[in-house]
């Protein structure tokens, strides 16, 4: 007995320390860009030179810190605790009113910061045009070397890496989409790069030539459009940069990756009230609301992609189960390249695609029982087809479960994974439950009656569509009163506008605190 409790305090304490590095090291970091006169016509992406003074000096009034990634790094390794409220200021893309607007605020306040140049655009010569996205934008209105060298000496600025050139789209798919270069297989002439052809681009890509101009190496990747996978952050770190900056929102603190911060974008030049909530506020993300889509049902030799993207928009879900697969000829076709599988089409990184990006619906693709045991097969997925998560018949923290997570992490990045599971699962499955991952569980009263509900985050309950729609529309509106706000349908409805589109639409859903 005694030993038990010596080793539950030992416990106990080894946890209570976590917690307190954690805590020691957390902050927030924010994700600049352009820097515009109060004249200039606004962009998506852009701050008021006038705005980022006034988010400055509340900063300062408010008790924010703004922080150096060296302050970081010493606080996750057990040196001075970062101040309470510790804020990161990044600004991406080396626009020259970095140095013109910003630069003098950072001096004024005294604010250290991380600017992110991409190695291409600091080489066209002057006078020249940079492609910038797709958009051909006057040198002039980038730093050259004399003004980075300038804000580095200051002490304030540390400079990063936003890759070589992968701040671009490549070609991704036959059907012509264009998507991110760090994360995509370059299709071209009928064929994709393969494992050892992608790993040299990004080899390439992200070399280091910012040394030659400022005399120190970058060792922060700013991940162009805060895309990477596990393999692009192996690359990095092996060439220097272990530290990488994403785009995805939240705090970070000692148990975050280093790979992998996180950051808030800064849109449409915030006004104050707004600046002021997105760093106080914590906000709950919306509630998953979820729907199928099965390419295998869409009538043959039509274009059925269009409609379905119309339906989700109009319908608004956050989740979009797709199926890999269909039935050609009585057997399973593939629809993305692959040797293990027949492959009726190469569409299924074209539909993930347009999903998210016309539809704005993130795809966890709905992996077949029998796929689950052929970890080649789920690495050939993720290494074609852009998607959010994986659907799967497993129990979390079960082997099958982490072979599927191994297999596809290498591409895919963050990977979510959803558990669909007949009856809810044990104590210990619960637990093995990590960040960003949900089980899914068919909407029967027993189901719903059995899940705690401090799970009600961690659950999706989904129903079944051939069910009347005035019963089901009930049943999510009762389950939305409980606090299960998590829940969907195994179909797609024909009629956006019958009677479940107001209970399932996330159109239909405030934002609650």
């Amino acid at each position: 007995m005694a030993l038990l409790i010596r080793t539950l305090f030992g416990l106990l304490l080894a946890l209570a320390v976590a917690l307190a590095a954690a805590a020691d090291a957390r902050f927030m970091a924010l994700s600049y860009h352009e820097v515009l006169a109060d004249d200039e016509p606004m962009t998506p992406t852009a701050v008021r030179a006038s705005d980022l003074a006034r988010q400055f000096a509340w900063l300062k009034v408010n008790g924010y810190h703004p922080v150096s990634v060296d302050q970081i790094l010493a606080a996750r390794a057990g040196g001075p605790p970062l101040p309470d409220n510790a804020i990161l200021l990044t600004f991406d893309d080396g626009f020259k009113d970095v140095y013109t607007r910003a630069f003098p605020l950072l001096k004024l306040f005294n604010y250290p910061a991380v600017i992110a140049l991409v190695g291409r655009w600091m080489d066209v010569p002057a006078g020249g045009m940079v492609d910038y996205d797709g958009k051909p934008v006057p040198r002039s209105k980038f730093l050259d070397w004399a003004e980075v060298r300038e804000m580095q000496k200051s002490g304030l600025v540390e400079v990063a890496s936003h890759s070589y050139d992968l701040h671009r789209g490549i070609l991704a798919n036959p059907q012509g989409n264009t998507q991110p270069a760090a994360t995509t297989r370059h299709y071209a002439n009928g064929r994709y790069e393969d494992d050892a052809a992608y790993l040299a681009r990004l080899r390439h890509e992200l070399r280091d030539t910012i040394a030659k101009h400022t005399g120190k190496a970058p060792r922060i990747i700013v991940w162009p459009y805060g895309r990477s996978n596990g393999a692009a952050q192996q690359v990095a770190a092996e060439l220097g940069m272990p530290i990488g900056l994403t785009l995805v929102d939240g705090f970070n603190d000692a148990s975050t990756p280093t790979a992998i911060w996180k950051r808030q974008l800064i849109e449409n030049s915030p006004s104050l009230q707004a600046f002021a909530e997105m760093l106080r506020v914590t906000w709950d993300p919306n509630p998953g609301r979820s729907v199928k889509v099965d390419p295998g049902t869409w009538p043959s030799g039509e274009d059925e992609l269009s409609p379905t993207l119309d339906r989700l928009l109009t319908l608004s879900p956050n989740i979009a189960f797709v199926k890999p697969a269909i039935q050609g000829d009585g057997r399973e076709m593939a629809l993305f390249p692959t040797k293990l599988r027949p492959v009726a089409a190469d569409k299924l990184n074209h539909i993930s695609w347009q999903t998210e990006r016309r539809a704005g619906v993130p795809v966890f693709i709905d992996l077949p029982d029998a796929w689950l045991n052929e970890p080649e097969l789920i690495a050939d997925l993720a290494r074609y087809v852009n998607f959010a998560g994986l659907r799967l018949r497993a129990a979390p923290g079960s082997a099958v479960a982490e072979s599927v997570r191994k297999a596809a992490g290498r591409w895919v990045w963050p990977l979510q994974l959803a558990y669909a599971l007949d009856q809810p699962p044990t104590s210990a499955q619960w637990a093995a439950l990590q960040p960003g991952d949900l089980v899914v569980l068919p909407a029967t009263e027993e189901n719903i009656a059995a899940v705690p509900h401090e799970m009600a985050r961690r659950v999706l309950f989904e129903f079944d569509p051939s069910l009347p729609p005035e019963a089901i529309a009930r049943r999510m509106n009762r389950l939305e009163a409980d606090g299960f706000r998590q829940f969907g349908i195994a179909g797609l409805p024909d009629s956006v506008m019958g009677p479940i589109f107001p209970s399932l639409s996330l159109r239909w859903q405030p934002q609650l605190p």
